[in-house]
This record gives structure tokens, C-alpha cells and sequence, in this order.
């Protein structure tokens, strides 16, 4: 007889390089929503005014937050900007030796002080021509 419990299906899963992936890819999009719906707690929208913000139909909004679909990490950039917030990304090591990532961001800050570009539009005028119909012959 062994001291030891019998492993749960959550081990099982994670003795495996497949069933690692998977629990890993499962709780990532986890956090992704739960950061999605405390962006939106947190924002002074509901999801209709989300939703034009992003050009986007109310159900699709209400899809993604109900973590229907499978969502690009490009919308997910979209919805927390649109949301007032910026995505980050970062990776803590499984195993002992491998450093956190990223080490050093290569990315400046935007710098709240850079001017607003402005955009000008010049229209070029041209006088009318008068129509002097000349003869042939």
C-alpha cells in the first residue's frame, strides 16, 4: 500500500507535453477574460458603447467576454485599448535556470508630452480656362 494519493486528472494532464500545453493555453485565455471583464468593471463603458468603440456588434463583444470564440491577441490589444488600458506580456520560467521574460523592454514609453499630429489639407485652385474655339481652314 502506498502513501501517496492517486494522481488527479489535472496530473494527469500535466505529466504530458500535450496536456501541459493545454492546460497552459487554457489558463492564459482564463486570465485573458478575467483581465477583459475587470478592464470593462473598471472603464466607465458597458458593452454596447464598447462595442462602437470597436466597430464591432453588441453580441460579438458579449461573445468574447463570455469567452465564446477564440480570440487574436490583436483583439485582445483592441478591446483594452479601446478600454483605456495597454496590454503586456511577460513568461515566468518552468524550469530552474531559464531567466523571466522579457528581460529589458526595447520598446520606449510614448512620451505623454509628443505633440498631436494634425493633419492640413491644401486644395489647389486653377483658374478657368476661357474656350476659344478656333478654326480650321
Amino acid at each position: 500500500m502506498t502513501d501517496q494519493p492517486d494522481p488527479t486528472l489535472i496530473d494527469e494532464e500535466q505529466a504530458t507535453d500535450a496536456g501541459a500545453q493545454g492546460l497552459a493555453a487554457a489558463a492564459l485565455a482564463s486570465q485573458t477574460m478575467r483581465l477583459l471583464h475587470e478592464a470593462l468593471d473598471a472603464s466607465a463603458l458597458d458593452q454596447k458603447a464598447l462595442a462602437e468603440k470597436l466597430d464591432v456588434t453588441q453580441g460579438r463583444v458579449s461573445q468574447v467576454l463570455n469567452g465564446d470564440g477564440n480570440m487574436k491577441i490583436a483583439a485582445v490589444a483592441r478591446y483594452l485599448c479601446a478600454l483605456g488600458y495597454e496590454a503586456r506580456i511577460s513568461a515566468t520560467p518552468l524550469k530552474p535556470g531559464l531567466p523571466e521574460l522579457p528581460r529589458e523592454s526595447r520598446r520606449r514609453p510614448a512620451s505623454p508630452t509628443q505633440p498631436a499630429v494634425t493633419e492640413k489639407r491644401y486644395v489647389a485652385r486653377v483658374p478657368k480656362r476661357s474656350r476659344v474655339k478656333t478654326r480650321n481652314g
